[in-house]
């Protein structure tokens, strides 16, 4: 019998539940070893000293959205689609995670969680604030990006969902105006009841 995947990090890390989420959608046999870059068992694993790092029998690759599309390799699935255009309309929208969703979300999350968490001082609400005027932006784009769909790319969902989702994890506890975005509103309630969200949903 072959190992179980195992996908290393933190589930409260959003980038940590992106590939767990796809993982458990996809019915793959997956471990989940909760380590920080801090703890000593994960520290000579790989160069980047980032979560999520992902180990298939030795086979070792860190990036949540890269971990994500090999999982999709593994197995039959419409998650990362074979036809060209819809695959790059994936591909926008994960390029479009990492490069502007994140930065519009994850500075609020650490000020507003993560410093306390960790006994890290008050919250710097300028910090708050600029973030909020790019979270305005990119809530906008993607509210539009929904306008009259269920999900981002085709009929079902895609890695595009999964990746942008998975972003929205503490939403609520970060103080994120989703109000405002109707459809990502109506979105979010269809991602986050997926098979793979509910299995790695994080308790506050």
């Amino acid at each position: 019998m072959a190992n179980p995947i195992k996908i290393i990090g933190v589930p409260f890390s959003q980038n940590v539940r992106k590939p767990l989420a796809v993982a458990h959608h996809l019915g793959l046999d997956v471990e989940n070893p909760p380590l920080t870059p801090n703890d000593p068992a994960f520290k000579d694993l790989h160069s980047s000293g980032r979560i999520p790092l992902m180990d298939d029998a030795g086979f070792l690759i860190g990036e949540s959205n890269a971990i994500m599309i090999y999982l999709c390799s593994k197995t039959k699935n419409d998650l990362y689609p074979e036809d060209p255009k819809a695959r790059a309309l994936v591909n926008q929208f994960l390029f479009w995670d990492v490069a502007h969703w994140t930065p519009a979300y994850q500075p609020i999350q650490f000020e507003r969680l993560v410093k306390g968490m960790l006994g890290l001082g008050d919250t710097d609400e300028a910090v708050v604030e600029a973030t909020l005027l790019k979270f305005a932006r990119e809530a906008a784009y993607l509210n539009g990006a929904l306008e009259g769909k269920s999900w981002l790319v085709g009929d079902a969902p895609t890695l595009a969902d999964f990746a942008a989702g998975a972003g929205l994890t503490h939403a609520e506890a970060m103080g994120l105006p989703l109000a405002d975005y109707a459809n990502v509103c109506a979105w979010n309630e269809r991602v986050q009841g997926l098979e793979g969200f509910k299995k790695t949903e994080v308790k506050m």
